[in-house]
């Protein structure tokens, strides 16, 4: 149970931020949750509010005042956060949604989206906000829009190739988007994580050679077509490596076993695709 007033989530309407929604709604069964976003729509249950957050009469719009959280999904750039940075009152919980790849030993693979992702938090830093910043590693699972497992189960399935960049031992890390929201929800709850940058990440990393062969022989025996050294592989060559172990103890939960929650999310993609 939830001991905070009112949500704001900016962003909502796709993959996390619309889980997240979901979750609170359904936890309360009432509307509890805005959500801001250029769309206009957003999960049943929740207050919609349209806008564009680059726009600042668009940000007018939002009563910044009256939320004890605001979740903020969509938050990409360093001037996006200086339009909101000063009507956001310095008691609200402020949780950021940054990225594994801000982080300092793999900033440089993802270009502008990491650098810039990475400007946010030391503005955040230099705050006088009362903020929690998470970093998740690659986010799969049910709904995501960006369907990493999707492709390589497609690709298995059909006998079709698969791209690589490299030679596919780099060690990556994936985590699910329930553990994600887990994390955000555990967030909304706390106020005594003060100014803290959280890992959200799987429990295993593994290189992706070794994580599509253990799917082919767990589900589909089938001979694989790789071609390495693709540019356009979904997943980069680097490694991208993270440890959620001070994650776990300090909002005492449990990540998804990987293979479990892979099970779980091919049933939905079988489905989805049918």
């Amino acid at each position: 149970m939830y001991n905070v007033g009112k949500v704001l989530i900016l962003g909502g309407n796709r993959f996390v931020g619309k889980a997240l929604a979901k979750k609170i709604v359904w936890e309360y069964r009432y509307n509890f949750v805005d959500v801001f976003n250029r769309s206009g729509t957003g999960p049943w249950g929740t207050n919609i509010i349209q806008g564009d957050r680059n726009n600042r009469k668009d940000l007018d719009k939002i009563d910044w005042d009256k939320y004890d959280t605001i979740v903020d999904m969509c938050l990409f750039k360093p001037e996006q956060f200086q339009l909101i940075e000063y009507q956001i009152p310095k008691d609200t919980n402020y949780i950021f949604v940054s990225s594994g790849a801000a982080d300092e030993r793999y900033i440089k693979y993802y270009g502008d989206y990491g650098h810039e992702k990475r400007e946010v938090e030391v503005l955040l830093k230099s705050s006088d906000l009362n903020y929690k910043i998470v970093r998740p590693s690659y986010i799969v699972g049910v709904g995501n829009h960006r369907p990493r497992l999707g492709y390589y189960i497609d690709k298995i399935k059909n006998n079709k190739p698969i791209h690589l960049d490299g030679d596919g031992d780099n060690e990556i890390n994936m985590v699910f988007v329930q553990d994600v929201v887990k994390v955000l929800e555990k967030l909304v709850d706390k106020d005594e994580l003060d100014n803290d940058i959280l890992n959200v990440c799987g429990n295993d990393s593994f290189s992706l050679l070794d994580f599509i062969n253990t799917i082919n022989d767990r589900y589909y025996q089938k001979p694989i077509n790789f071609v390495f050294n693709q540019e356009d592989a979904i997943i980069p060559k680097n490694t991208f490596v993270f440890d959620n172990t001070q994650t776990c103890i300090k909002l005492d939960m449990m990540f998804t076993d990987f293979y479990k929650g892979f099970k779980d999310y091919m049933e939905w993609y079988e489905i989805s695709k049918s």
